[in-house]
C-alpha cells in the first residue's frame, strides 16, 4: 500500500471517529446577526418586577464574536444597553452589557433555538429573560 493511500486511509477513519464521538451528526453554528425583537420581564434587586419588550441588534465582529445593541422598555423605564457576546457552543453565546444612564454593566446569557432566542440577563442591581423573535 502506498504511503498517500495510507494517509488517506487514517484521515478517513479519524473523521469517522470524531463523527461517532459526536452522535454521528456535526453541530451547526448558527447565526445570530440582525434584528430581533420581543418582551420578557426585568427584576430590581428591591423585588419589582416589570414586563419589558426589547429590540436587539446584534453585528458580527468576528466569526464567533457579536456586537449587540439592545433598547428595553417597561412602563416605567427606557434602557439603552451594548456589548459584546461570543459563542461558547453552536447556539450559545455569553457576554456582557453595560448601561452608561445608571452605571449598570451585567452579563448576558443566550441560548438560540430556530428563530428564537432566550435571554437571560444579571448585574448586581438586577435580573430578567427575555424571549426573542427574528424581525
Amino acid at each position: 500500500m502506498s504511503d498517500r493511500r495510507m494517509v488517506r486511509l487514517r484521515a478517513a477513519a479519524a473523521a469517522s471517529i470524531c463523527l461517532m464521538a459526536s452522535g454521528g451528526a456535526v453541530a451547526q453554528a448558527v447565526s445570530i446577526e440582525g434584528l430581533w425583537t420581543g418582551s420578557g420581564y426585568a427584576e430590581v434587586t428591591s423585588g419589582k418586577r416589570e414586563r419589558v419588550s426589547c429590540r436587539v441588534r446584534y453585528s458580527r465582529e468576528t466569526p464567533d464574536v457579536f456586537g449587540v445593541s439592545a433598547v428595553c422598555a417597561s412602563p416605567s423605564v427606557k434602557l439603552t444597553q451594548t456589548g459584546t457576546v461570543s459563542r461558547v457552543a453552536a447556539n450559545r453565546f455569553v457576554g456582557d452589557l453595560y448601561n452608561p444612564e445608571f452605571d449598570v454593566s451585567g452579563r448576558v446569557r443566550v441560548v438560540v433555538s430556530g428563530a428564537t432566542q432566550t435571554v437571560t440577563l444579571s448585574s448586581a442591581r438586577g435580573s430578567g429573560s427575555l424571549s426573542l423573535s427574528r424581525k
